[in-house]
């Protein structure tokens, strides 16, 4: 049994794959790798990046200092229902040897596998940038259907 919501939700997801991939190719190219300092500028960037594209979306975003490198945080003070947190991370592990990588690690890159399925490939697509944009697009396409999110953040 379908849930007239979550069909015009999952049509809008898939409606929008084409963008929200370019979405992913973008954080991917920042290359927030957290155990160098040489690349500190770049977890900066993305950091900038992920908070940028939650405000462009309507969410009350913004990066914070911690310690270590910046967080960001986002809020959705629209929604109605249970409250709803996720934690992702938009850093990296080093992509040393490089001559051990078939293509540019910072780059996405669509590859069919031997069984037959397309992965993408890239530092970051699988964690956690993927799986961090998975949330935001999520949120997206509720936020762009006619239903209403379910949800709403901690400080709504």
């Amino acid at each position: 049994m379908s849930h007239p919501s979550l069909d015009a939700v999952l049509a809008k997801i898939d409606a929008n794959l084409g963008a929200s991939l370019e979405r992913l190719k973008e954080l991917v190219r920042i290359k927030s790798i957290s155990t160098d300092p040489a690349f500190a500028a770049e977890c900066q960037r993305a950091a900038e990046w992920l908070a940028n594209d939650l405000r462009a979306e309507g969410f009350d975003a913004a990066t914070r200092t911690t310690p270590g490198h910046p967080m960001v945080v986002g809020h959705d003070r629209t929604g109605n229902g249970p409250h709803v947190v996720f934690y992702g991370h938009y850093d990296v592990q080093p992509v040393d040897p490089l001559d051990l990588w078939n293509s540019d690690p910072f780059e996405v890159e669509m590859r069919k596998q031997p069984d037959g399925e397309t992965h993408l490939v890239g530092r970051g697509t699988s964690d956690d940038k993927g799986q961090l944009l998975t949330f935001i697009e999520a949120c997206r396409a509720w936020r762009a259907s006619p239903a209403a999110c379910p949800c709403r953040s901690p400080s709504s």
